[in-house]
């Protein structure tokens, strides 16, 4: 299987990098004081500290998957997101409401400046007379 938005290709994962994917995403989301070292990771796969270190550095669809995992892993705390982001609007956060606007696409950054450097106006008076012949037609 390939996943276009991390770029890995999961057929080409190596023994092991899906079990030590996973520990590492636990590693990097857990509080320093319960962690694993990357030492312990490394042994519970049955593969060198340098392997892991290699795998972490250099290996561009370990990295990739990983970044899948840690993706998926985030996902799964999506309700709690949306939930603080209402208590913020609900207690009148104007960044709570603005980024709410810009989920449901009723506030975007887009704006569309134009500028007229004068080419395609009209002189004065060619102006004037159109207006002028405008207003003869209304009465």
């Amino acid at each position: 299987m390939t996943n276009q938005r991390f770029n890995f290709d999961e057929s080409r994962l190596k023994r092991g990098q899906k079990e030590a994917a996973a520990l590492l995403v636990e590693y990097d989301f857990s509080p320093k004081d319960e962690r694993k070292t990357k030492q312990e990771i490394a042994d519970l796969i049955g593969l060198s500290r340098k392997q892991l270190y290699i795998w972490e550095s250099s290996d561009e669809n370990f990295i990739a998957y990983k970044n899948y995992v840690a993706a998926k892993y985030t996902d799964s705390h999506l309700p709690a997101v949306y939930a603080q982001l209402i208590k913020g609007i609900s207690n009148g956060s104007m960044k709570g409401i603005e980024l709410f606007l810009k989920r449901i696409g009723d506030l975007n950054d887009k704006s569309e400046v134009t500028i007229n450097n004068g080419a395609n106006e009209l002189p004065f008076e060619e102006r004037r007379k159109q207006l002028l012949e405008r207003l003869n037609d209304e009465d």
